[in-house]
């Protein structure tokens, strides 16, 4: 199929529906149809423009699979097998991309922080198998997140249990062996933290003792280290607008390091 038939399938409103720019839409296409060609021989219900933007959906707006096939004008299995075969392609080629990109931003000084993709209480052993957060008062995976200091994603870690703090999911998620070598305490560029990673090489504010009240310094130091923290917040804030890692995972829990796969590669792209 030719790179123009390709085009000509493009959907209006790709923009809204996608999350990225008209243009990084095609180049996404033609690549994932360049290294994963698609079958002429086979009847298909979407052309591949269309097929690569139902999975941009439905990881952009997390919506059911039935909702998806109805607005394409196909069955809920073809959706099903859309994503299923598309996802791991589009990882695979913008895989590069997140190469580049990490090791450009590894260079300087990260932001480092955590927050919780909710998962909803769907299985009898949730709250026992760990996944229920206490702190947030939902269940879901621990998503350990590295930013650089302008406020674009890097890196996130492989998905921990909700339950876990943040410090052991740092360690868990293969992160901090990633920038082993590379913080402060080891005379590399380092990175900055909250408190819940006391003990991880990261730069954190001083902690107030019990009883006591923080020095002058101390909170200057504090401050300069809120004031750094904000590019982080800024990350994960988009990372959450690809709304299946914000308003409820509803896959099988063994299949989100896949989606976080997914999702992570887009959202470099988009901001690469």
């Amino acid at each position: 199929m030719t790179t123009q038939k390709i085009l000509a399938d493009r959907p209006s409103r790709v923009e809204s529906m996608t999350g990225l720019p008209c243009d990084q839409v095609d180049r996404l296409v033609l690549l994932v149809y360049a290294h994963h060609p698609f079958e002429p021989a086979r009847r298909h219900a979407l052309g591949p423009y269309r097929a690569v933007v139902v999975v941009l959906l439905y990881l952009r707006h997390n919506l059911p699979q039935t909702l998806i096939a109805e607005l394409f004008g196909c069955s809920q299995p073809t959706v099903s097998r859309l994503v299923a075969r598309l996802m791991p392609a589009i990882t695979s080629v913008l895989a590069p991309v997140a190469a580049r990109t990490e090791a450009n931003e590894l260079r300087s000084t990260v932001r480092v922080d955590g927050f919780l993709a909710p998962t909803g209480d769907r299985r009898k052993d949730t709250y026992t198998s760990g996944m229920y957060s206490g702190k947030r008062h939902r269940c879901g995976f621990n998503l350990q997140v590295v930013g650089s200091w302008h406020g674009t994603l890097v890196l996130t870690g492989k998905a921990q249990p909700g339950a876990m703090h943040d410090a052991k999911a740092w360690h868990e998620s293969g992160l901090a062996a990633i920038l082993d070598g590379r913080l402060h305490a080891d005379g590399g560029p380092g990175g900055f933290a909250d408190t819940a990673y006391i003990g991880t090489g990261l730069y954190v504010p001083t902690k107030k003792a019990q009883g006591q009240t923080l020095t002058a310094s101390a909170r200057e130091f504090n401050k300069m280290i809120a004031a750094q923290r904000a590019s982080v917040e800024r990350v994960i804030a988009h990372l959450k607008n690809w709304r299946v890692l914000s308003s409820g995972y509803r896959g099988l829990l063994d299949r989100f390091g896949p989606v976080l796969g997914a999702v992570t590669k887009l959202e470099i792209y988009r901001t690469s």
